[in-house]
C-alpha cells in the first residue's frame, strides 16, 4: 500500500497485489477462540468419537477406534497453549486427516465450514509457529494459521516420545 497526501490536493492510495497468489480449499475450524484452516485435500471425515471409543496408549497418546482402524489424536489447544471450549475429547469433533498414507485425528471445538484461502508466509515477526506453514486473512480480518498436516504429525510422534522419556 503506498499512501500520497498533499494539504489541500487530496490523497491518493495505491494497492499492489502480486499477480501469483497461492489459494487452497480449506476447512475453516475453531478451537476456543482461535480460527485454523486445515488443507481440504487432507481431511478425510469429521466424527465426534463416542467415549468407549477413546483410549490412553502406555506412551500417554490419546487414540480413537474409527470403524476398525485405533487413529492417534493430536490436540491444537496442547500445541499452541490456548484455551478449549471442550477439555473432554468425546465433546470435541475429530477431523480425520491423512499424510503419506497415515491416519491421525486432530481435534477441534467446532468446524465454521468450507472457504478458498490465500496462504500467506508467515514474518519473522511471527516466527515458526508449531504445525503451522502459513497464514490467511478471513473476512473479517482476524488471522487465521493454516495448518501444516505433515508438521502436525511429526509433533505428535516427537511429543509422545518425548512423554515416554519422562516417565
Amino acid at each position: 500500500v503506498d499512501i500520497v497526501s498533499a494539504p489541500g490536493k487530496g490523497t491518493r492510495f495505491t494497492l499492489r497485489i502480486p499477480l501469483t497468489l497461492a489459494l487452497m480449499e480449506g476447512m475453516l475450524v475453531r478451537v476456543g477462540e482461535t480460527r485454523y484452516i486445515v488443507p481440504l485435500l487432507a481431511i478425510r471425515e469429521c466424527i465426534r468419537p463416542r467415549k468407549e471409543d477413546i483410549t490412553v496408549a502406555p506412551d500417554c497418546q490419546e487414540i480413537v477406534r474409527v470403524r476398525t482402524e485405533l487413529i492417534p489424536v493430536i490436540r491444537l489447544h496442547q500445541l499452541h497453549h490456548i484455551a478449549p471450549e471442550n477439555e473432554a475429547l468425546e465433546d470435541s469433533l475429530l477431523l480425520v486427516a491423512e499424510h503419506r498414507g497415515k491416519n491421525f485425528c486432530i481435534a477441534v471445538d467446532a468446524v465454521l465450514g468450507q472457504q478458498q484461502a490465500v496462504i500467506k508466509g508467515l514474518s519473522e515477526y511471527v516466527g515458526n509457529v508449531r504445525g503451522a506453514s502459513g497464514c490467511t486473512i478471513l473476512g473479517d480480518g482476524a488471522v487465521s494459521l493454516i495448518l501444516d498436516v505433515g508438521g502436525l504429525m511429526e509433533l505428535a510422534a516427537r511429543d509422545a516420545r518425548e512423554a515416554v522419556l519422562a516417565i
